[in-house]
């Protein structure tokens, strides 16, 4: 018998990777080096660069709703190939300077397809994913998401540096490479969701816990998302070169962190890697306030900079407590969680933060999250099922 290459599993792997780059990875984290940008060029007010971004985030909850109705007209594998074509369209669509409501609309449209491809992506990718390889299989779809980081925090502010258009254009053609990409590996093997088993699976406790964890895991990202920059700058008085240096080393943190922490879960429990990798995640957000110096900033950086690997692990979890078959419902539910946790988080802490005017508070408060995570984590059944 001879065996396929690339094997089905890591074709899939791939697919997904190359879509959550182009949907998360650049369709997400592209916006936020360009909001200066955009302000100063007029295109937008402070206040609408934030409707904009809250349009994405309510796009997120809109897409992760629309998933049982997708399903039920059309096949996982289409349905991720049109969601693929249409976030690079709206990518691509962004560079057209037309003002706030183009660019909202654009924004809308790519906060939909990303919460469906995140959902039946990761979905499939831990369904096809041979159990000892399922840490290793969520690491590569994840690490998508850390490329477009990285890209973002590198070579976004140079495009910049030639206008907006340069810049959206340079997005949309790292982008054009991850759909090709993508559109492969989601036309090898059929992408089987099996929405049935996962609506008949009863949650146990520990899917229960993982979706609460879910959403204490998007409350505690939103300082280092929104203020990090801005406090190592303005908060402790670093050139503005230093305080980009160190998103630089997030994005780095991105992509090397997501692959250690996927391979660590295959090695010793998916349980405990999420146990560790919540922690790690809350002595990053805290130490700089603790003792701030270069030492603790740099360690932030790189530390919650991986957070893509907790994304990793926790889906490699969730797979483990369904057991045989697609994790698509509780998925589902995690993702919705997602959604939820950044709008409460992300308007909550802004309140916090404009109400006190203390960085301490707003990322203390991540940090705690965190740190409930991993309380939650800790309390998941060792057997790895739930």
């Amino acid at each position: 018998m001879t065996r396929r290459f690339p094997a089905p599993w890591f074709r899939i792997a791939i697919g997904a990777q190359a879509t959550l780059l182009v949907g998360m990875g650049l369709g997400r984290f592209s916006y936020t080096p360009m909001v200066p940008a955009l302000i100063e060029g007029g295109g937008v007010t402070a206040a609408g660069a934030g409707s904009i971004g809250a349009a994405n985030l309510g796009g997120y909850l809109i897409g992760g709703l629309a998933v049982p109705w997708l399903l039920a007209r059309a096949r996982p594998a289409d349905i991720l190939r049109a969601c693929l074509l249409l976030s690079f369209a709206a990518l691509a669509a962004s560079a057209v300077p037309a003002g706030f409501a183009w660019l909202l609309g654009c924004r809308l449209l790519l906060g939909i397809a990303v919460a469906v491809m995140m959902i039946l992506a990761i979905s499939a990718v831990t369904a096809a994913a041979p159990e000892p390889l399922l840490g290793r299989a969520t690491a590569i779809a994840f690490t998508g998401v850390g490329l477009g980081i990285l890209f973002s925090a590198t070579a976004l502010p140079m495009l910049l540096a030639h206008g907006l258009v340069w810049a959206w254009l340079g997005t949309a053609a790292i982008g054009a490479v991850g759909v090709g990409v993508g559109l492969w590996g989601w036309s090898g093997e059929p992408v089987t969701a099996r929405p049935a088993t996962a609506a008949r699976h009863r949650p146990g406790p520990d899917a229960v816990r993982l979706v609460i964890a879910q959403g204490l895991f998007s409350i505690g990202l939103v300082p280092h998302s929104i203020w990090w920059v801005d406090y190592l700058v303005r908060g402790l008085g670093w050139p503005m070169a230093a305080g980009t240096a160190q998103w630089s080393l997030f994005g780095l943190g991105a992509v090397l962190g997501t692959v250690a922490w996927g391979r660590l879960a295959d090695r010793i429990g998916f349980s405990t890697a999420l146990a560790l990798v919540f922690a790690s995640l809350a002595a990053g957000i805290a130490l700089p306030m603790l003792a701030p110096g270069p030492v603790t900033v740099v360690l932030s950086s790189l530390l919650v900079g991986a957070q893509p690997g907790l994304s990793a692990v926790i889906a490699g979890r969730a797979q483990r407590a369904i057991g045989p078959g697609s994790m698509l419902g509780l998925w589902r539910w995690m993702v919705l969680a997602v959604g939820t946790g950044q709008l409460v988080g992300g308007y909550g802490l802004v309140a916090l933060f404009e109400a006190s005017g203390s960085y301490p508070a707003v990322f203390l408060v991540g940090a705690a999250a965190m740190a409930g995570g991993a309380v939650l984590a800790l309390g998941l059944r060792a057997g790895d099922r739930g």
